[in-house]
């Protein structure tokens, strides 16, 4: 449906600009948290990736399907840059690509520990108390860490 300012098709292409080294079309219009475009298409808000496959494929995407990212860019509306994808095939793309590991350890900014004190207490056998006392922690953190429960990443270290 063709509005006062355009088709969506005419609209949609006031809101990108092609980068000339990545390829990709960043989108300028307006962005969620994570930096994925936003586009209004009569009257209902949907992804601008989405609707850049659906305009530039000339077909409608059914919402069980994920519209993916070769460029890993959200801000990338190229449809050469964009494929189909079930939300597991999606998942896979972004754990093989390494985008998907929140920090972990000393990287996330919530221990107060390092990897190498983690380590000393999963092979530390004295009582979780004393070990607490050591470390400044609880023991329900002590118990964590000897555990596995927490520092997964170092694996089993027994």
């Amino acid at each position: 449906m063709t509005g006062k300012w355009g088709s969506p098709a005419e609209r949609f292409e006031r809101h990108y600009m092609p980068e000339p080294n990545s390829g990709c079309w960043l989108w300028f219009g307006s962005t969620n948290a994570r930096g994925y475009g936003g586009f209004n298409v009569d009257g209902t808000n949907k992804s601008a990736h989405r609707v850049s496959y659906e305009l530039h494929h000339n077909c409608t995407v059914d919402s069980t399907v994920s519209v993916c990212h070769r460029c890993d860019n959200p801000c990338c509306v190229n449809p050469e840059h964009l494929f189909l994808g079930t939300h597991q095939e999606n998942i896979a793309d972004r754990h093989r690509k390494g985008r998907s590991n929140a920090p972990r350890g000393e990287a996330s900014g919530r221990t107060s520990i390092t990897a190498e004190q983690a380590r000393a207490i999963r092979s530390d056998r004295r009582s979780l108390r004393l070990i607490a006392a050591d470390y400044g922690m609880s023991i329900s953190g002590i118990h964590g860490v000897r555990s596995g429960l927490t520092w997964k990443h170092l694996g089993d270290l027994t």
